[in-house]
């Protein structure tokens, strides 16, 4: 009979990637250089991303009885110690959210879980959204 024992305490650095597929709603804006249409707290709108588990999105802003859509692919990237979702639009669109006036996005999750665009550090609006399903 043979046995053998380890006591090693080596444990495994695991990365757990929180779950970005699915519907997240807009539920919080805040900023310093806020422009007249935001109020801090309570959103204006109603805007959504939705992730696709083809690493394509919609996002849709409902404001009063008209929906802007917008579309494109997405992907997870490492960046700076974050986890970023890194969205390229296929056309112009106004409810893109970037001060790069290009077609992309960078959004993470940030540590109360919310996704969240890196837009405000460049003094747009911080938009955080909450995950619906």
């Amino acid at each position: 009979m043979f046995c053998h024992i380890s006591c090693s305490n080596n444990e495994v650095d695991r990365v757990v990637a929180p779950n970005y597929y699915g519907k997240w709603k807009l539920t919080k804006m805040t900023g310093v250089f806020i422009p007249s249409f935001y109020i801090n707290g309570n959103p204006q709108w109603q805007e959504f991303y939705d992730f696709k588990k083809d690493s394509t999105f919609i996002k849709i802003r409902i404001e009063e009885t008209t929906k802007t859509y917008a579309s494109g692919k997405f992907e997870i990237i490492k960046n700076q110690n974050k986890t970023h979702i890194k969205l390229t639009y296929k056309e112009d669109n106004d409810i893109i959210g970037s001060c790069f006036g290009d077609l992309s996005e960078d959004l993470y999750v940030n540590s109360e879980g919310l996704l969240t665009s890196t837009w405000r550090m460049f003094d747009g609006p911080g938009l955080f959204y909450k995950k619906m399903r």
